[in-house]
């Protein structure tokens, strides 16, 4: 008798397990239940739109004035068929996206030569582009980036161009001939008229277009 009874209650110690158990597996059923439409929700909209800026791969060198432009070091003499090759290859590349950017030609202005070498810390050779701040390379690193659909997207928020023809100033060509001096560099000094070196422009004669720069 004492046998049975000791049986029976331990097959309600057992029962009033397995019911607590199952208690517990249907509340956590009803908790995934509802709170299911959490778990599978959309990213919020501040996550979805986040957009890795592909200019963060890049070293940071600003030329003056250059935060917020496309800057491209180039020359325009051909006395390095080579050379000369490489800057019309990147200008045509830039030309071809039709987007603004700024040409600093070191061969009409000496000193746009002395400063990429001062921001790069050594002498380069050209071409040298910069897109807002970071320095992209030469155009071996840019004509790889182009032909591999890697060169756009670091063009992102840059105006186009504005199909409005050359720049009124100096019809393209970036600088005009010194007013003071006519191209000259050379000025009368007084009553004397000895001729003095003109201030104004550089060792070309010119002056950077005040529209284009």
């Amino acid at each position: 008798m004492i046998s049975v009874v000791s049986k029976l209650k331990t097959a309600l110690q057992y029962q009033e397990a397995f019911e607590v158990k199952a208690q517990e597996a249907k509340r956590k059923i009803r908790f995934l239940q509802n709170n299911i439409d959490q778990l599978y929700q959309e990213p919020e909209a501040s996550l979805k739109n986040v957009v890795v800026n592909p200019l963060l791969d890049y070293e940071k060198i600003c030329p003056p004035g250059g935060s917020n432009l496309i800057i491209l070091y180039t020359t325009t003499v051909k006395t390095i068929p080579k050379t000369f090759q490489d800057c019309s290859s990147l200008r045509l590349i830039l030309n071809g996206f039709k987007v603004l950017y700024q040409e600093r030609d070191v061969s009409m202005h000496v000193d746009f030569r002395d400063e990429l070498w001062r921001i790069m810390g050594k002498k380069v050779a050209l071409p040298r582009l910069f897109i807002k701040g970071s320095y992209i390379g030469g155009a071996d690193e840019v004509l790889q980036l182009h032909e591999q659909g890697k060169f756009r997207p670091l063009l992102a928020g840059i105006p186009i161009k504005k199909l409005e023809g050359p720049c009124k100033g100096c019809a393209g060509n970036l600088f005009l001939v010194c007013p003071n001096c006519s191209g000259s560099k050379k000025v009368n000094s007084g009553s004397r008229g000895l001729p003095k070196s003109c201030m104004n422009c550089n060792e070309n004669g010119l002056i950077k277009c005040p529209i284009c720069f």
